[in-house]
């Protein structure tokens, strides 16, 4: 008997676990009264394998399905912030147009206004030292810059070409010692040579003690040596000390321009002049 079960096991196996399934089913749809003993035999075999399906049906595979989801949840993620990056450097490089639109345009009507024939060049290294009493620009030889020519922005006089390469050129600043621009009030007509005083503020040279300046004074280009156009600002009178001896005073000017934010310039070819109003000057 043994031999023969032990030849046809896998029949009795498969006769089994079909049995059993077919039982199952049908003792579950009878009423608990109803049942018979094989029911409740069935019932007592099948409930744990059921109760482990369950298990393992709400536990584990349920647990497979959030696991998958959240690593596609990462994935996507992922995609949004690398979109998102994108987007915010759309805005911004938009923003940056913007903003370099409105500076030319505000370079191109000063220029309008004054009739000048102008190189317009980016501001692209500054002195290595904090007071940025020297700038460079991406204009040069080849593009027609020449030594002495003037430099100016929308805000008023920059400078002056002291080196001219073939693709760039070094500008000297209203802030450095060495330059000078004749510039006269223009309120009071008074007149002087402005040099560069320190980091931040410049002086009006030469202004007789006797001269009508004070403080909030706007200073504006001569014309004279033919470099910078009649009327462009230069600055305001920052601080008047006349002394009650001597044949000049000490004034201190605030350059028109902001020389640590400047990014363009226009160095002046020809020039003409226009007149400028006290409204523009007051911008200053």
């Amino acid at each position: 008997m043994f031999r023969a079960l032990s030849q046809y096991r896998l029949y009795i196996v498969l006769l089994g676990l079909i049995l059993v399934p077919v039982l199952a089913i049908d003792a579950s749809r009878r009423e608990p009264r109803d049942f018979r003993v094989y029911d409740k035999v069935i019932l007592a075999v099948t409930l744990p394998i059921q109760l482990s399906m369950d298990w393992f049906m709400n536990t584990v595979v349920k647990t497979g399905v959030e696991a998958t989801s959240l690593w596609k949840l990462k994935d996507q993620n992922a995609l949004l912030v690398d979109e998102n990056r994108k987007l915010v450097n759309t805005i911004v490089n938009i923003r940056e147009i913007e903003q370099e639109n409105a500076r030319l345009r505000s370079l191109l009507k000063f220029k309008e206004t004054f009739r000048m024939e102008t190189i317009v060049g980016r501001v692209i290294a500054r002195d290595s030292a904090a007071e940025f009493r020297s700038i460079r620009i991406d204009r040069g030889r080849e593009h027609g810059v020449e030594r002495n020519m003037a430099v100016i922005h929308a805000e008023g006089v920059v400078g002056r070409v002291v080196r001219v390469e073939n693709d760039y050129s070094d500008v000297i600043t209203v802030l450095d010692p060495l330059s000078a621009v004749d510039a006269y009030v223009l309120r009071s007509r008074a007149r002087g040579i402005v040099e560069g005083l320190n980091e931040s503020h410049c002086q009006l040279k030469f202004a007789l003690r006797t001269d009508d300046i004070q403080p909030g004074d706007v200073l504006l280009s001569s014309g004279l040596g033919g470099s910078f156009p009649k009327g462009v600002p230069v600055g305001t009178v920052f601080k008047v000390v006349r002394k009650s001896y001597g044949i000049t005073q000490t004034v201190e000017v605030k350059p028109g321009v902001n020389f640590s934010r400047i990014e363009e310039v226009m160095v002046v070819k020809s020039s003409g002049t226009a007149p400028i109003h006290m409204e523009q000057a007051g911008t200053l």
